[in-house]
């Protein structure tokens, strides 16, 4: 089971980045399309491009779930995953940026490669070495998913305005 795994979460991880890129553009090329818009950054706030890792990660979530045969604790794991990735961003990018005063187009994407390298290796090594969780931690895993991505949803057209929501080229913030 590990190497399948680990097989399964290296191409995630490839999912991950190819889709996530791709979604960069994807409001601008699909005309600004508010059905794009839950999915995809609508600015270049740091919130926005945390959904280049949620979504794709949640769609391989589903994905991988239905070829794997062993399922325990799959769920919690991937979530864990899902939020430290994030995490890392948020942090990487508030760090870097507040101590060097500038911000780089190039070590932002470089923090989205690393942010989804962190999401699958936190899953993995959990699915790897923890033992079987229980149902209703997988059912609350599942539940935490469909509200952060309501959140998302939600902060896409009534973003609180804060620093995190601001788009820093045009300062506005959501659509």
């Amino acid at each position: 089971m590990s190497k399948k795994l680990f097989r399964y979460e290296i191409s995630g991880f490839i999912f991950v980045s190819v889709i996530g890129t791709l979604c960069h553009f994807l409001y601008e090329w699909l005309h600004y399309s508010k059905i794009i818009a839950l999915f995809c950054p609508v600015n270049e706030s740091v919130w926005e491009h945390l959904k280049l890792l949620f979504f794709p990660y949640f769609i391989w979530t589903i994905i991988e779930y239905f070829l794997l045969n062993k399922k325990e604790n799959y769920f919690s794991s991937k979530i864990k995953g899902v939020l430290c990735g994030n995490l890392f961003i948020v942090t990487f990018f508030y760090t870097y940026s507040g101590v060097t005063g500038k911000t780089s187009t190039f070590i932002d994407i470089l923090s989205f490669f690393i942010g989804t390298a962190i999401a699958f290796i936190i899953s993995y090594e959990i699915m790897r070495n923890s033992k079987r969780s229980s149902r209703i931690g997988e059912i609350l895993s599942v539940l935490l998913f469909i509200l952060i991505a309501g959140i998302f949803f939600l902060f896409t057209f009534i973003p609180p305005l804060i620093p995190l929501f601001e788009d820093p080229q045009k300062f506005t913030y959501g659509i």
